[in-house]
C-alpha cells in the first residue's frame, strides 16, 4: 500500500503543487479542505487514476468526499482494482 500512495504523492506534488500540495500534507488530510481538490483537479485525479491504474470511476463513484484524501484516494483504486481482477 505504501507503493500506492508514494506514486499518488508523486502525482500530486507535481500535478498540484500550485494549488498547495506539499509532502507534509498527511494521508488522512483533506484536500478540499486544503484548496487542492477542485472540479479540475478531480478531473487530472481520475486520469491519472486510468492511465496509472486503470481505474476509472463510474457515476455513483464520482463525489469528491471519496476521493478527499490521499488514504481515500488509495483504497478507492485498491477495490477498484479488486474488483476489476
Amino acid at each position: 500500500m505504501r507503493n500506492l500512495k508514494d506514486r499518488i504523492r508523486a502525482f500530486m506534488r507535481e500535478e498540484f503543487k500550485k494549488s498547495g500540495f506539499h509532502d507534509d500534507i498527511g494521508d488522512d488530510a483533506s484536500l478540499i479542505q486544503a484548496d487542492i481538490l477542485d472540479s479540475l483537479s478531480i478531473l487530472k485525479l481520475i486520469s491519472f487514476m486510468d492511465e496509472e491504474f486503470s481505474v476509472i470511476p463510474n457515476e455513483d463513484e464520482l463525489s469528491p468526499e471519496k476521493l478527499d484524501s490521499i488514504n481515500l484516494i488509495a483504497d478507492f483504486i485498491t477495490k477498484k482494482s479488486a474488483q476489476s481482477s
